[in-house]
């Protein structure tokens, strides 16, 4: 858990995107609690007016009475509306933000954070972090002012009343910030536990299948049940602590309350208060009571939000990937490796040692291994996406100048065309995912890519290119979304061409047609590395990396 200082600061970095929404939000609900002060204050005179002790127009006194609470209602059904408002434009930039943190962020071959728990913050984190800036923030405030003003009130009705109440406060204060950092320790618990709930949700579902050929569904519903009962222990603690912060508040303004119901009817018996001034009295306790009390609903919304504000800290502390303007080469870029190690991140074995290769430009060249030996970091590193423990990465043009050989970094990312293993596919359409690559191409390029690819059979689909695709390609076969994803690849700038084991679940002829037409179309214009055990890429291969 990390210490109160930083937390606090990233809630105030966030709130001061919008600190002027949020005052003007403060000011509307100053105005709402002020007409509130107000209307005891002329029920007071009302009151008083109608048993005689005052000689004033009733009537008026009344219509002022009906126009304050009209302002009243009026203001506080707008700043719901206001806050509404704020919070949603809030919410969505700070989530703006922590997404283009997380996307920019370094990796070291391993995420730090399950895929659903990064979700998880990204909208249940965030709605409590900007939920309370937005919304708790200028209420808490307005709700201290609002209870000052209330204590002075009281004071100018009855000083010795008010002492009294103001002596009662601080003990229960006090009582409620008892269990704060135990509170605040269960709710980061709940969040983390909260967050593998959802990992395990998602994860059993996406692999339905394969649980229930595995005849795992029992454990995977008892691991479930495991967590809920996990979950459910730690929120029974939170409340019972919760409880009992309210139950000092609650506990300390009802006495309050009934002090100064006490205080009023001697009063009247001696004749030293009046009806207004009961009624003033009554009001002015709920005045400072509910205030009170609403901060004590306030202690656990801030504990919450901590807690949040430290999870999206989490994600802020990442290292991020260095920005500069993007280094396209012009034509076949080759790609020259010397002395290459890299080891992950917490290993001391080295995945690759002292490997040197130079991949010629224009040329196939396939790399081969066995499986573990690191082709797929290899194509990692390439990409910068990995940084190497030794060794150098470059790309450069023939004729070859010193000015035209540069090390490989996110700048020059763009130069790659890039095919992962496995299906890469997005759920949407399959019109959707090609657009990723080239979000400008035509009719005829999308065709042209589809047909390079040897998934013609797209065009052959009752909607074409505007079929759906379900998450991870679900609803096309292995073969069928490896196919697309080449197509995507292909339509993507750059003189790279990266296929990391892209036509695993091909049959041979149909690999074979893949990559004679891949190399047909671009086997001079583009450099080709394809990963790869399978014999037609060696049979097309201009060389071979061997690893």
């Amino acid at each position: 858990m990390k210490d109160f200082g930083p937390c606090m600061r990233g809630v105030w970095r966030l709130l001061r995107t919008v600190r002027w929404k949020v005052l003007f939000s403060a000011f509307l609900q100053t105005v709402a609690a002020a007409a509130s002060l107000a209307f005891v204050w002329f029920s007071k005179r009302v009151v008083d007016i109608a048993t005689g002790h005052i000689d004033a127009p009733l009537g008026v006194a009344i219509w002022l009475l009906v126009g304050i609470m009209a302002l009243q209602v009026l203001t506080r059904v707008f700043v719901k509306y206001y806050e509404g408002r704020i919070t949603i434009l809030a919410k969505n930039r700070i989530r703006a933000d922590v997404f283009d943190k997380a996307l920019r962020s370094t990796w070291t071959g391993k995420d730090k954070f399950h895929s659903t728990d990064m979700a998880n913050r990204m909208e249940e984190d965030i709605r409590v972090v900007t939920e309370f800036i937005c919304v708790d923030i200028p209420e808490a405030c307005v709700t201290m002012l609002q209870m000052i003003a209330a204590v002075v009130m009281l004071f100018c009705f009855s000083s010795s009343l008010a002492w009294i109440l103001i002596w009662i406060m601080p003990v229960a204060v006090v009582g409620a910030r008892l269990y704060f950092r135990r509170m605040r320790a269960l709710t980061t618990e709940i969040r983390t536990i909260d967050g593998r709930i959802n990992g395990h949700l998602q994860e059993t579902l996406q692999h339905r299948v394969l649980v229930k050929t595995l005849g795992s569904v029992g454990a995977s519903e008892e691991e479930l049940s495991e967590l809920q009962e996990l979950e459910r222990d730690r929120t029974v603690s939170r409340l019972g602590y919760s409880a009992l912060s309210r139950g000092f508040m609650s506990v300390g303004f009802s006495a309050g309350y009934l002090v100064a119901f006490i205080w009023g009817v001697l009063g009247l018996k001696d004749g030293s208060v009046t009806y207004g001034l009961m009624v003033a009295f009554l009001q002015m306790v709920g005045q400072v009571q509910r205030p009170v009390a609403n901060l004590a609903l306030y202690i656990p919304a801030f504990i919450r939000s901590l807690s949040s504000e430290e999870r999206l800290l989490e994600i802020g502390e990442m290292a991020q990937e260095s920005e500069s303007a993007d280094v396209l080469l012009e034509g076949a870029p080759g790609l020259r490796i010397s002395g290459l190690s890299y080891s992950y991140e917490g290993r001391s074995e080295k995945v690759l040692s002292d490997f040197s290769f130079d991949f010629k430009p224009g040329e196939m060249t396939a790399i081969v291994g066995p499986t573990g030996e690191g082709k797929s970091t290899l194509a990692q590193l390439m990409l910068a996406l990995l940084a190497p423990t030794g060794g150098s990465i470059e790309l450069y043009v023939i004729p070859s100048e010193a000015k035209e050989s540069v090390p490989v970094s996110p700048a020059t990312r763009c130069n790659f065309m890039y095919v992962p293993q496995g299906n890469s596919l997005l759920s949407g359409s399959v019109r959707a995912n090609l657009l990723m690559a080239c979000p400008s191409a035509t009719e005829e390029e999308l065709r042209a890519a589809l047909h390079d690819a040897a998934a013609d059979f797209v065009l052959d689909l009752p909607d074409g290119l505007d079929t759906s695709c379900a998450e991870i390609g679900r609803g096309l076969s292995e073969g069928q979304a490896q196919r697309i994803a080449i197509a995507r690849a292909l339509l993507h700038r750059g003189g790279i061409l990266i296929l990391d084991e892209a036509t695993s679940a091909l049959d041979a002829e149909t690999e074979k047609l893949v990559l004679e037409r891949i190399k047909a179309r671009f086997g001079v214009s583009k450099t080709i590395i394809c990963i790869t055990h399978r014999p037609a890429a060696l049979s097309l291969a201009d060389s071979v990396c061997q690893i």
